[in-house]
């Protein structure tokens, strides 16, 4: 690639800072609860009750529009990716280039979905407890029901989508193939998911849901490290 199409790519990923800084936005929406909440059944739990419909509608509408920014970023990291693939001589470097690749592609897709999905889990639990008279075992039962048909193409999503974006970036900056520090490999989204969690257990906050957005925020720092190795073709 030339100098100045690098230079478009490095400027073109700074797209996902918007584009997830608005996915953050609709996980809090969705994530925060009162701290007196408790698992009801599954995924459910009491403090859905608490979010309300705007809260909802605002975390669909940040889901569209920061999945729009992702993508205008996203792409141009994948044709950068792919020029790498002439630089691998190993097939295991080069499979973990393309599995990467595939789970920035598939984060086009399942960005949108998951808002739209967890939003819609949550959203039908409240109406079905509010049309049922506040029986909370009926709201559940009936919620599980709408649960069950949703769990296969929900859950085969999200391993397919984040496990493909780790482990190709984990494996490709283990092996070299990316020229990253390894602390970089903390930059993953599951595993800086997994840093908010153990935040969130051990920091007294007075309310849940305070590791919501930590995925999403996992995406900017690795597209930071993205944007380093663009840098670094710049310079070379």
């Amino acid at each position: 690639m030339t100098k100045d199409e690098l230079k478009k790519i490095y400027g073109k990923m700074l797209w996902v800072i918007p584009g997830m800084v608005l996915c953050m936005i609709g996980d809090y929406c969705m994530g925060i609860e009162p701290k007196d909440s408790v698992p009801i059944a599954c995924m459910i739990s009491s403090g859905w009750l608490s979010i309300t419909d705007w809260r909802i509608a605002v975390s669909n509408i940040g889901g569209l529009i920061g999945t729009a920014c992702y993508t205008l970023a996203a792409l141009p990291f994948v044709d950068f990716l792919r020029c790498k693939l002439s630089d691998c001589q190993s097939r295991l470097d080069k499979g973990l280039i393309r599995l990467y690749i595939v789970g920035l592609i598939l984060g086009i897709m399942s960005f949108l979905y998951f808002h739209l999905e967890c939003g819609t889990l949550i959203h039908n639990f409240n109406l079905l407890h509010e049309a049922v008279g506040g029986n909370m075992k009926r709201a559940a039962a009936l919620w599980n029901r709408s649960y069950l048909i949703q769990i296969v193409p929900y859950w085969t999503t999200f391993f397919v989508f984040e496990l493909a974006a780790m482990i190709g970036w984990i494996g490709s900056i283990l092996r070299g193939t990316f020229a990253l520090k390894k602390i970089w490999i903390l930059a993953s989204p599951l595993i800086v998911a997994g840093i908010g969690f153990l935040l969130e257990i051990l920091l007294p906050w007075q309310f849940n849901g305070f590791c919501s957005g930590f995925e999403s925020l996992g995406w900017i720092i690795m597209f930071l490290g993205g944007r380093k190795m663009v840098r670094q073709a710049m310079a070379g």
